[in-house]
């Protein structure tokens, strides 16, 4: 095709006897062509000046066009082998414009595509994916439904009653009536029916009793008995409606709380033969005030609960990094784990714990443990940060979470080193690209799972008509579970609880039985935690358990040294025979087998 622009360039040159004239007819070609053929034009004239004696530019050029015909005559036939080639036609579509072009643009479209879905930069939250709300969650399982409207109330009118109704006393009724007349009838709840209208409008002058009440001792018990119960009203109320919200009415320190919940799912476990209701929920009032318990079964609530918000900060902190090579459990205060006989024993609970997470996790076991490493290396920073800060009488906000708060790294800018801020922004964004959320979301689920089986075994507990015998070995450490005037003692009622949700716990998780037992066994290696029903309730799952497993162990000595060589014996057994001599303590505790717990179809 470029031969023919030539041709026709010629044919023009040699009408003129000029060859400029050829080269000004190119100018009308193809834009891409006529710089591609004003070169082939060139070199055709110059050789055809070197093949001819005749200078006459039409002779020259039409030497030239027998050439790039192909035809090779003898100088006296130019003239007439040049007539009888065919007439050139000038090529009307531009395709050597066109096709560059079209090249051209494909790249650029491949390129802006390119550009348009590059993946950005990966999302530091995960949604896990959850079946549609539906009104009847709370008999089936499932999502229950929500009113934004509702949520608003919770979270603000709700949390400024409580905040503000906690400056009206006694000598300043008057001050309490403007706080609480305005959400005696709250319209999104009212929007609901009348029995939730009527529930809620209850439980706030149940709220301004309880305030005032407050103030003289006497009244505050009973104060607070009526309010919790006015609480379970409006969360049944809530439930009855299929709407997903808990309200826990309490005393607390000599204040009168109302806390408000979301409940994000509700799921069924078979206790016994039978189904039993399990919710999980997460906070939406704003008040300072919070359990530190993974789950919770009270007369606060209805049903058995497991705290979304205190699971995310366990898993963050304490079980992810036990999923770093050779990471130790954090068993007790870091003093005592720098101790060789602490070390050792950290060491091996927590290659059992991270073995049985690993299982669990499948193909998403190396990954999780960089997560683990670099959540690690980020709190060695973030500790030298704090202390550095408390040297200047600066505080720095708690950073219990999978990611750092926002904008937490901007406002330590002028108060820690540079490289150590840029190396924390690169293990947020490495935690990010690792998809730390998502598998984080994993880990939560199998510790919900195993929680959940603990507060059903409360709930089941609590509904007995005979209660579980008081186990001898509790009553040993504790004594009487009365005192003289034959109210319950609350350190025995507690260790009991505790003692029956963990050793049903260890016995019916088919996944991770030595993370349960561990979690109960960090109260009696952490000091902090000397004293609390946890506390003995792990002394008897730790010394019955090796009783059963490692019978040549005897204990000695006092204290948490007394535990170490049976809790090392344990760390080595592996999880069906953990589980197996769950189910033999219960028994020799309880005179009864343990019971049943498996999650619901």
């Amino acid at each position: 095709m470029l031969d023919r622009h030539v041709s026709c360039a010629l044919a023009a040159g040699i009408a003129a006897n000029d060859d400029d004239a050829a080269r000004a007819a190119l100018r009308r070609f193809d834009p891409v062509a006529r710089v591609l053929a004003r070169r082939r034009l060139e070199r055709a004239l110059i050789d055809a000046q070197l093949a001819t004696a005749n200078r006459s530019p039409a002779h020259v050029m039409r030497v030239a066009a027998l050439a790039i015909a192909g035809k090779a005559v003898a100088e006296p036939e130019v003239e007439a082998a040049y007539a009888a080639l065919p007439a050139p036609v000038r090529p009307r579509v531009p395709i050597w414009t066109i096709v560059p072009a079209a090249m051209v643009l494909a790249v650029a479209g491949a390129i802006a595509f390119a550009i348009l879905a590059r993946p950005g930069a990966k999302p530091r939250s995960y949604v896990r994916p959850m079946p549609p709300p539906s009104a009847q969650a709370f008999a089936r399982g499932g999502v229950p439904l929500h009113d934004p409207a509702i949520d608003r109330v919770l979270a603000g009118p709700l949390t400024s009653l409580v905040v503000d109704a906690a400056a009206a006393t006694q000598a300043r009724r008057s001050e309490l009536a403007p706080l609480i007349d305005p959400m005696r009838q709250p319209a999104p709840l009212a929007s609901h029916g009348d029995a939730l209208a009527n529930a809620w409008r209850a439980l706030i002058d149940q709220f301004a009793t309880a305030v005032l009440a407050c103030e003289g001792a006497s009244d505050a018990a009973r104060a607070g008995d009526l309010l919790r119960e006015a609480g379970r009203d409006v969360s049944q109320r809530f439930a009855d409606a299929g709407l997903g919200y808990v309200i826990e009415g309490r005393i607390k320190d000599g204040l009168a709380y109302l806390q408000a919940y979301r409940v994000d799912e509700v799921v069924f476990v078979i206790v016994a033969g039978a189904p039993r209701r399990v919710l999980t929920l997460s906070r939406i009032d704003a008040l300072n005030t919070a359990y530190a318990a993974l789950g919770l079964h009270s007369e606060g609530f209805v049903d058995p609960v497991i705290m979304t918000e205190r699971v995310d900060e366990d898993v963050a902190t304490e079980v992810i990094p036990v999923l770093a090579e050779d990471a130790p459990y954090p068993l007790a205060e870091p003093e005592w784990l720098d101790d060789p006989a602490g070390r050792r024993l950290a060491l091996a609970v927590g290659k059992a714990v991270r073995g049985e997470l690993d299982a669990a996790l499948g193909g998403d076991a190396a990954q999780a443990g960089r997560i683990a490493s670099l959540l690690i290396e980020r709190r060695g920073i973030m500790d030298q940060w704090r202390d550095s800060l408390e040297r200047r009488h600066l505080a720095m906000v708690r950073t219990d979470q999978l990611f750092l708060p926002d904008g937490l790294l901007d406002q330590l800018a002028s108060h820690v080193p540079h490289y150590q801020r840029e190396r924390v922004e690169a293990i947020e964004a490495e935690l990010a690209e690792l998809d730390a959320p998502r598998i984080a979301d994993r880990i939560h689920q199998l510790v919900v799972a195993s929680v959940r089986r603990h507060e059903a075994e409360h709930g089941y507990d609590f509904d007995r008509e005979i209660e579980l015998r008081y186990p001898q070995p509790l009553e040993d450490m504790l004594g009487s579970p009365h005192d003289d005037d034959g109210n319950e003692v609350p350190i025995v009622h507690a260790a009991r609880a505790e003692l029956a949700g963990y050793l049903s716990q260890i016995a019916n998780d088919p996944v991770t039985p030595h993370l349960a037992l561990w979690h109960l066994a960090r109260d009696a290696f952490t000091r902090g935690q000397w004293g609390t029903g946890e506390m003995f309730a792990a002394y008897v799952v730790i010394e019955g358990l090796a009783r059963h497993l490692a019978p040549q162990l005897q204990p000695a000595g006092r204290g948490r040294d007394r535990l170490v060589p049976l809790a090392a014996a344990l760390a080595a057994v592996p999880g069906p025979a953990l589980r197996a001599a769950a189910a033999e303590l219960w028994r020799e505790l309880y005179g009864e087998p343990v019971t049943t717990i498996v999650d619901a179809k």
